[in-house]
């Protein structure tokens, strides 16, 4: 059965897909050469699942180590699509999103008050009660955004803010012990939520933004065209891994973080990783991602890799909080989309 010729588009992709749900389980710190294959597994999935389908339908032994195989690596793949239709609750909920401005300029940083201000137009209208900004500049958006939220942070180095329709309690600038210029530590605040019952309640709202993967698609292109093509591959492999071990050891810090927090916790922000990373791994022993619980559909966030669909931002929740809905919300300025999710803290 091992040589079964059905077998052979399997045993072709298998050492990257060991690779790639390695890169899942294991740390990039201190191996961050496993982090890229990660990155790939959905392209390494998708054929798995395409050859084990065809062996299924012509009725070939083969068809059994493909099941077993989609089995085993299933768990890796449970975060890249959702398809989720969580039924709304009449108790009242609380709107939370997390947007990566991109220093509140379009991709072409052009007509730039112009984008400032619809940029920060826009966002209200969709009417957030608690707003996570990364790659934070003091343009007009952000005048708005301080205008209209009574409540409002900003971090130490001026890139991350929180606004919030409700009281800010009190907040304060983590740096990270494996700081990286740009990105220098996380921002937190304790908002106190309440409802028309009389119900109150404390959050803990935490803004971050990894470290860049600094891979940049107009120098790949560029390289490509300088390069031969194991040499480009090299490059971009090197570039992907780069960051891969600072990552994890900022994402480390958060995590030891939040278990000396006595209220709940909800990490939102721009993680850099996708959901099949060790990242995303680490993040759901203990917490839930908001969009794999109440969102649909693949919840593409990064819109400038080709159209390649990334889903590198994220609100993670505590496990108690109920998450009515998660949505990634379409626009063209920024190269990331927002996510906004509605929660339910109140019984």
């Amino acid at each position: 059965m091992l040589w079964n010729i059905w077998l052979l588009p399997h045993w072709i992709i298998l050492p990257f897909t060991v690779l790639s749900t390695l890169g899942f389980y294991f740390s990039p710190n201190p191996i961050p050469f496993i982090s890229p294959f990660a990155l790939a597994f959905p392209v390494f999935f998708i054929w798995h699942l395409l050859w084990t389908l065809i062996s299924v339908l012509r009725l070939r032994s083969a068809s059994i180590f493909g099941i077993i195989l989609i089995a085993l690596i299933y768990p890796q793949a449970k975060g890249i699509m959702s398809y989720n239709n969580t039924e709304k609750k009449e108790n009242k909920v609380f709107k939370i999103a997390s947007w990566n401005v991109h220093h509140w300029k379009n991709i072409n940083w052009s007509d730039i008050e112009l984008t400032e201000t619809k940029m920060g137009n826009w966002i209200l209208s969709n009417n957030p009660d608690i707003l996570c900004i990364q790659e934070n500049n003091d343009t007009k958006a952000s005048k708005i955004l301080r205008n209209s939220f009574p409540h409002h942070i900003t971090g130490k180095y001026q890139m991350l803010c929180i606004y919030s329709k409700y009281p800010i309690l009190q907040w304060d600038f983590e740096t990270y012990s494996s700081g990286y210029p740009g990105h220098k530590g996380f921002i937190w605040a304790d908002v106190e939520i309440s409802d028309p019952d009389g119900n109150i309640d404390t959050l803990r709202i935490t803004n971050i933004h990894l470290v860049t993967t600094t891979f940049d698609k107009k120098e790949a292109l560029s390289t490509n065209k300088k390069l031969d093509v194991l040499k480009s591959i090299y490059k971009s492999f090197t570039s992907l891994t780069k960051t891969a071990k600072k990552r994890s050891q900022q994402l480390d810090q958060i995590i030891e973080w939040e278990k000396h927090s006595k209220h709940p916790v909800f990490i939102s922000g721009d993680f850099n990783e996708v959901p099949t990373s060790n990242a995303y791994f680490k993040m759901t022993q203990n917490m839930k991602d908001a969009f794999s619980i109440a969102g649909k559909g693949l919840g593409s966030t990064y819109t400038n890799l080709w159209r390649f669909p990334l889903r590198i931002d994220w609100i993670i929740c505590p496990n108690e909080i109920d998450v009515q809905s998660a949505e990634i919300l379409d626009q063209t300025w920024s190269d990331h989309n927002p996510i906004m999710i509605e929660i339910s803290p109140f019984k």
